[in-house]
């Protein structure tokens, strides 16, 4: 598949595939093309700039406007769907402009497992996913990323941010800022990784499995429960089962 376009996010999955991808066909084929919006956390995005500058490709961003459509806003089921749609819209408009005729995605096999009505649109754009074609598991993923010294080998996947409000609740700015700074406050506390859903003013916290022993123990909560206060939030539950990580 030569010249590709890969959906660049940041994240480890899209990160390894354009490595790869430069690996097998050369930077001079190779066009990575990113969609910002404010949904995205800033813990996925944050490894960008290093990649690109890694795989030393040429970086196409454009502003995902959809915040401005009023179906994704209104937050029904199949939101990711109506979100991915406007992504590889646009990403298939930059791909003729250019004269390529493949476009690739991280997606990797432990996603075939996982509801995604995103993967609809994956099939009206005719979106490869080399990853899972490969057979590869996020775990796989990472280990393979990590002996390519990539920066973000050992990333926790953080879904965007309108995934943590419950379908059907309204998509606004101001709950966006609400989950990045609760997320953030988790961070600062040691704990990379770690969720929080928005219900009413409640959060949800999920702390990764393996994290979730230190959280509960001490003042971690009490803590967290003032910081939450501070920014709106009126209650907070904590999920006892933890999630786990793929890597």
């Amino acid at each position: 598949m030569s010249p590709l376009i890969v959906s660049f996010s940041g994240g480890l999955d899209s990160s390894y595939l354009l490595a790869k991808a430069v690996e097998a066909i050369g930077k001079k084929n190779v066009i990575a093309v990113t969609a910002q919006a404010p949904f995205f956390s800033p813990f996925e995005t944050q490894y960008i700039d290093a990649i690109i500058n890694k795989t030393d490709v040429r970086h196409i961003v454009f502003e995902h406007q959809a915040m401005l459509n009023e179906t994704f806003v209104r937050n029904p089921p199949d939101r990711c769907y109506h979100c991915k749609k406007m992504i590889f819209s646009k990403i298939r408009d930059i791909a003729d402009t250019l004269n390529v005729k493949y476009i690739a995605h991280g997606a990797n096999t432990d996603d075939l497992h996982e509801y995604r009505p995103g993967t609809q649109a994956v099939e009206e754009y005719d979106i490869k996913a080399p990853l899972t074609a490969a057979h590869l598991s996020k775990a796989e993923i990472s280990c393979s990323a990590k002996k390519m010294g990539l920066v973000n080998w050992n990333q926790p996947a953080m879904a965007c941010l309108a995934t943590r409000i419950p379908h059907n609740s309204m998509i606004t700015m101001d709950k966006f800022t609400m989950i990045h700074q609760a997320e953030r406050f988790l961070f600062d506390m040691g704990f990379p990784g770690a969720r929080v859903r928005l219900h009413d003013r409640t959060a949800k916290i999920e702390v990764r499995k393996k994290q979730l022993p230190d959280f509960l123990k001490g003042k971690c909560q009490d803590t967290l429960f003032e910081l939450l206060k501070n920014i709106g939030f009126l209650d907070m539950i904590v999920d006892l089962e933890g999630y786990c990580e793929k890597i």
